[in-house]
């Protein structure tokens, strides 16, 4: 599935996440409500649009596209057009020296490369490592084989939708 709803996806991740560490002051919980909050969401179009036009790349397209727009804009009509802004953790702040070529980098900067490194060796891991990843792999290639196999293969996209979604929310 092309997903043009990815951005707005991240924006909900973002503003949920901004919320939820403004009403806890907790960074942590934060990041896994941006990330639930749009794996949701995702979850959410997977199963009740996008699911009803399996093999219509075009009009996926089309449909993503109209649901970015209507996303962000309910968002937008939520949160105005002010600029939120969260505060790194205190574990976060600050450079860190002494690192060979690198004089003085953030520590939040750093960490966001960790996490990013982290991801993706977690989903490529995920894709070629486990029984999950043989049946998202299969279902891409022959959908209509791993349906035989008895697997539920709406289940299996579906889920796997509402990570790629999570994951958005997560960067947001």
């Amino acid at each position: 599935v092309v997903n043009l709803a990815h951005g707005s996806l991240y924006l909900l991740g973002g503003y949920v996440g901004y919320v939820v560490a403004r009403e806890t002051g907790w960074w942590v919980l934060a990041l896994a409500a941006g990330f639930a909050a749009a794996a949701l969401a995702g979850l959410l179009i997977q199963v009740l649009i996008l699911r009803r036009m399996q093999g219509q790349d075009l009009r996926q397209t089309m449909v993503t596209i109209g649901l970015s727009i209507v996303i962000a804009d309910i968002l937008l009509w939520i949160f105005t057009g002010q600029v939120y802004q969260m505060e790194a953790p205190e574990w976060l702040q600050g450079p860190i020296r002494d690192i060979p070529l690198i004089r003085a980098y953030s520590a939040y900067r750093l960490s966001l490369l960790g996490f990013g490194i982290a991801i993706g060796l977690f989903l490529w891991w995920l894709l070629s490592r486990t029984r999950v990843g043989m049946m998202i792999r299969a279902g891409v290639d022959d959908r209509g084989m791993l349906a035989a196999s008895g697997v539920n293969v709406n289940l299996v996209f579906a889920v796997t939708f509402a990570l790629g979604a999570g994951l958005a929310g997560f960067g947001g």
